[in-house]
């Protein structure tokens, strides 16, 4: 979880002009020193430009140069109306096999959650209806969740399933906070195999404001269509990871 941002004073900056080095690496190096100690934790706000400049007697550009500079360094990132924050480790998921979010953050040792955003019938477009082998045009199931990591926004996911699973039980899914253990439960259906594609892109300003980025921050897009034993797909999903935390990796193997 996000902290207040600190003061100067419990940081101990202290910008020496007479030295040769600008003022704005020496406040970039103390801000380093702090974060690397963990006087600036992962996940803490950095104090406002303003509440640095007046208080260490600079102007709000030399501030703002030691934060750009910071985040070049990809050491913090600024989100979009909210402030600077100290970025934790980037979280790398191995993808060697088909699990849902629920278990991907818990391999990962964190805690998942979700929050509903909406959950309703719609026409399927020609990309859910390819996906799903359906009619274009025909009633599929759409549920728009955000997925949280320890707390903080990591995805957003919109899941379509197939006119067999219209009547999935809301109730179940918030019990189980996994899509495919409810799916399991109500319905009898394990994932079998899926496939996934993933490409980088610019977020919306939807996503921006509900994973709590700046617009310049890319999100991972992956698409993934999930089928069962009987190798009829069930699910096709569309979600938006954070790229600034997150990333994959694949195990390969030589033949």
């Amino acid at each position: 979880m996000t902290t207040e941002p600190l003061d100067t004073w419990s940081l101990s900056l202290n910008i020496d002009k007479e030295l040769p080095t600008p003022a704005y690496l020496q406040l970039r190096e103390q801000l380093v020193d702090a974060i690397s100690t963990g006087a600036l934790p992962a996940g803490s706000a950095l104090p406002s430009e303003r509440g640095l400049a007046t208080s260490l007697g600079l102007s709000r550009m030399t501030v703002r140069r030691a934060f750009e500079q910071l985040v070049v360094d990809g050491l913090v990132e600024q989100r979009q109306g909210s402030g600077t924050y100290v970025r934790g480790q980037p979280l790398e998921q191995v993808i060697d096999r088909v699990l849902g979010f629920t278990d991907e953050a818990r391999n990962l040792g964190l805690a998942p959650g979700s929050r509903m955003l909406s959950a309703v019938i719609v026409d399927a477009d020609e990309l859910v209806a390819n996906a799903l082998h359906l009619q274009l045009g025909a009633k599929v199931l759409r549920v728009t969740r955000l997925r949280t990591a320890n707390g903080e926004p990591l995805a957003l996911q919109e899941a379509h399933l197939a006119p067999d699973h219209l009547g999935l039980s809301l109730d179940l899914l918030a019990e189980t906070g996994s899509l495919y253990r409810t799916l399991e439960q109500q319905f009898g259906i394990t994932p079998a195999r899926a496939r996934q594609t993933i490409s980088a892109r610019m977020p919306s300003s939807h996503e921006c404001r509900l994973l709590g980025i700046a617009r310049e921050v890319p999100v991972l897009a992956l698409e993934r269509t999930t089928s069962g034993v009987d190798d009829r797909p069930f699910e096709f999903v569309r979600s938006a990871y954070r790229g600034d935390i997150y990333r994959m990796a694949l195990d390969l193997r030589a033949v």
